[in-house]
């Protein structure tokens, strides 16, 4: 698998096409945001229209598998039509429909005798006592949750925007990633995600970065590991997977969604375990139906991260996503890197926008990468302790677009 080629796409692929350097992956990419830095890691295909513009992207391209990231999962039958074009290394259209769906997620939860948080369909809603959420059946990154209580408006509902109710888990927000095969899933690690960080200019419920490995209670570990054995076992995943979930009470996890694919938590731990996991992932998909050869997959990682747990060599790290505080024209991030107060703490910048880029208000910027978090407390202030030095100087070097 040295030097071999793989096509990825997604709203955003840096992370991945990262990820893929590390497993000796030359990557060539299609996404979204077409940042700077991606045109540093990778061959970079033009589109336009997205996500379906990337059908006459995979089209042009040479003929190499692909795989996908975040919120391609959203659009099953894109990937139908993706997959009939070149092979998939990852979840197919069946697998992630069937995975997606909340109710059923809910039933193989229960069946399996683990916590599954209630849901109503859209046509059934729950009273708007704020004890529940209505999300979008095709959503990501928290965009489109509301509280269901009287201020709650379903304006963006109907046919073209299905929705569902969740019951509301009141606790923190983590999430877990596991490389599925069909012998056995191996559990990775877990993160505390930031989710709807003001000081991040995130909205309520959008994901906005993760810190980890984190530490939890062996009875709620136990029960995240369980989790994902059952949820990757019933529906069939393959490779990279993750889950969200909330930690209610130091006693109970409960899953709020099923991530069948690379998720944006991956980067942290193969930084902070010096592990690459993205050739698992591709070896994973492509022998998923070889029986020994899978299992020696899991294997294989599943020594890797115990040699890499026993070391102490293992860090903590942290990403943070930064919103546009106001429509911003994108300065030089490359120049605001120079400055002390990213040099003294080991903070980068990724997903850079071109210079010049206008990035409208409350729209994703960049994200800051911490490579050796120093923190001892699972407050929200101290985790974004982390980035404060960053985030200020990235901060004063932000100026409105004063011609929007």
């Amino acid at each position: 698998m040295r030097h071999e080629r793989l096509m990825i796409f997604g709203a955003s692929t840096r992370a991945a096409a990262q990820s893929a350097v590390r497993a000796r992956l030359r990557p060539l990419c299609a996404d979204h945001f077409s940042d700077e830095d991606l045109f540093e890691l990778a061959e970079v295909l033009p589109l336009t229209h997205y996500p379906h513009g990337l059908i006459a992207a995979a089209g042009s391209g040479p003929p190499l598998p692909w795989m996908y990231t975040g919120a391609i999962e959203n659009h099953p039958r894109l990937l139908e039509k993706l997959a009939a074009i070149r092979p998939l290394w990852g979840n197919p259209a069946d697998v992630v429909t069937r995975v997606r769906d909340p109710f059923a997620v809910a039933r193989v939860l229960k069946d399996a005798g683990l916590d599954a948080l209630r849901v109503c369909p859209q046509g059934q809603p729950p009273p708007r006592d704020g004890r529940w959420l209505v999300k979008p059946l095709r959503g990501a990154g928290g965009r489109g949750i509301q509280v269901w209580d009287n201020s709650a408006a379903l304006s963006a509902g109907g046919p073209r925007c299905p929705y569902y109710f969740q019951r509301r888990a009141f606790g923190e927000p983590h999430s877990a990633i596991y490389l599925a095969t069909p012998d056995r899933t191996v559990f990775i690690g877990i993160s505390r995600q930031l989710v709807g960080e003001p000081r991040l200019n995130a909205g309520e419920f959008a994901y906005c970065g993760s810190v980890g490995p984190v530490n939890i209670g062996e009875s709620v570990r136990e029960q995240v590991v369980r989790c994902g054995e059952v949820v990757a076992s019933e529906f069939g995943l393959r490779g990279l997977f993750g889950i969200d979930f909330v930690v209610e009470d130091e006693s109970i996890a409960w899953l709020t969604e099923v991530n069948p694919r690379y998720t944006a938590s991956v980067e942290i731990f193969e930084t902070a375990l010096g592990i690459s996991f993205l050739g698992d992932h591709v070896l994973a998909s492509a022998a998923f139906e070889e029986a020994d050869c899978s299992r020696n997959i899991a294997d294989d990682l599943q020594g890797r991260l115990d040699g890499a747990r026993r070391s102490g060599a293992a860090r903590i790290c942290g990403k943070a996503i930064v919103y546009a505080p106001f429509t911003v024209r994108a300065p030089s991030l490359v120049e605001v890197m120079r400055i002390p107060a990213f040099a003294d703490n080991a903070t980068r910048i990724a997903d850079r926008p071109r210079p010049g880029t206008i990035v409208p208000a409350r729209a994703p910027l960049c994200t800051l990468l911490v490579d050796d978090w120093k923190w001892s407390s699972k407050s929200p202030e101290m985790l974004l302790g982390g980035f404060e030095p960053a985030l200020s100087a990235l901060e004063a070097h932000l100026e409105p677009d004063c011609e929007r």
